[in-house]
């Protein structure tokens, strides 16, 4: 499909988003604060009874144990079925930590250092460095995204339908170096979030661990953390539970997909009062993205970081290990902005540090066009960690400020637990 074409599926959408950008209903504003958890839950009814988004879960651990896990709303509107605590969302991009915490437990095994060049690893990976003095890229700098590598446009088009196959991480490093090897800046002279950084990640661990990144992640992460409900692709059990992303159809998001050689009327399931329903799907990027799970089993993937790397007495990284993710390789983006549009970020290894007045917040958020947004927000001084899944997109971006996630992760980050 040419340029043209492209724009022109796209202009069908245009004036249903300029009419949902002046004339939508706005999102009720949030209390200064939530003194209860009943005026905590009445905000988030306001919103998922406006579909923003459809259905909610939320899960608030504190001090390794889950003190608070609720569902709103629902997790396929057409078919009318509720949001529970079982309910499976796309984590997207909050897969990040995942694979930043299978490359830490390969370097405890001494299978590789985070400050080994990735040509030790991947001889093929052949990037245009500034200069011929260039500091070779190592996984710290792919950890912390100041690489110089870039974030493609064209990621999107490398995801596809449930049931159909992945491709091995290494091979689509191969398609996706195409056009986009060129790096941007120094590496770890400047930070600049980056989806491609991630995919590299995933093709060292499968070259180290001689298997597939989202076989090492469920055998060596999900399961000795009793995830059970976690993976890369649905389970026939996993299915029936699975959320249904979905997008008001005329938004942003349903004007850029046939921009990013994203087929909508392929992923779309149906449009139902205005609202696309889409069809489920899979990241080819697992490094990067591809994680699903109900907020129950991310909130214990979040209690194992809060627990120095373990839970339950089973133990995926050692102290020193979460120490370094969360201490270490602190770099700042000059502009004070990244690709996920939360200022004031600065990246750690496998985290964003992103502060709440004199809080320290480590915290990883994750979208997916087709319909999902998530966060993970972790409070260790407070022992402290907040999960929130939804089904849309668009409450999760800070386009304008706060996010309608982060507004309700500020509200329960600030209550009495």
């Amino acid at each position: 499909m040419n340029t043209v074409q492209k724009v022109g599926r796209a202009s069908k959408h245009l004036f249903a988003a300029l009419g949902t950008t002046l004339f939508g209903s706005k999102p009720p504003k949030p209390p200064e604060r939530a003194n209860n958890i009943t005026e905590l839950e009445t905000y988030v009814n306001q919103l998922v009874a406006m579909s923003k988004p459809p259905g909610l879960s939320l899960v608030v651990v504190k001090d390794a144990e889950i003190v608070y896990n609720k569902s709103f709303g629902l997790a396929d509107g057409p078919n009318k079925i509720p949001a529970t605590r079982e309910t499976i969302y796309h984590w997207g991009s909050m897969t990040k930590p995942t694979t930043a915490t299978a490359i830490m437990q390969l370097q405890e095994r001494d299978q590789l250092s985070i400050d080994d060049p990735v040509t030790e690893y991947l001889p093929d990976f052949h990037v245009q460095y500034p200069s011929d003095s260039s500091e070779r890229i190592r996984i710290r700098h792919l950890l912390n995204h100041s690489s110089g590598l870039s974030d493609p446009g064209d990621m999107l088009e490398y995801v596809h339908l449930e049931g159909e196959p992945f491709p091995g991480q290494v091979e689509l490093l191969h398609r996706l170096f195409a056009g986009n090897n060129k790096l941007k800046f120094e590496p770890g002279t400047n930070a600049s979030y980056t989806n491609l950084g991630y995919t590299v990640l995933g093709a060292v661990v499968e070259v180290i661990a001689g298997q597939s990144h989202r076989d090492y992640a469920v055998e060596n992460i999900f399961r000795p953390l009793k995830m059970e409900h976690t993976n890369y692709i649905y389970s026939d059990e996993m299915s029936q539970s699975a959320a249904v992303g979905s997008q008001p159809n005329g938004d942003f998001t349903s004007v850029m997909l046939p921009i990013m050689n994203v087929d909508s009327d392929a992923w779309t399931r149906e449009t139902v009062n205005g609202r696309m329903w889409f069809r489920h799907g899979n990241a080819d990027f697992t490094g990067a993205a591809g994680v699903r799970s109900p907020t129950s089993d991310a909130a214990r993937f979040a209690m194992a970081f809060l627990n120095g790397g373990e839970l339950d007495g089973t133990r995926i990284l050692s102290p020193e290990s979460v120490s370094t993710m969360f201490t270490e390789g602190y770099i700042a983006p000059k502009g004070g902005q990244t690709a996920s549009l939360y200022k004031g970020v600065i990246h750690s290894l496998g985290w964003m540090i992103w502060p709440d007045r004199a809080r320290l917040r480590i915290m990883h958020p994750g979208s997916v066009p087709m319909g999902f947004s998530a966060t993970m927000q972790l409070y260790p001084q407070d022992n402290l960690g907040i999960v929130i899944h939804g089904n849309e997109w668009a409450y999760g971006v800070n386009f304008f400020g706060t996010s309608i996630m982060d507004s309700i992760v500020q509200l329960a980050a600030n209550m009495d637990w």
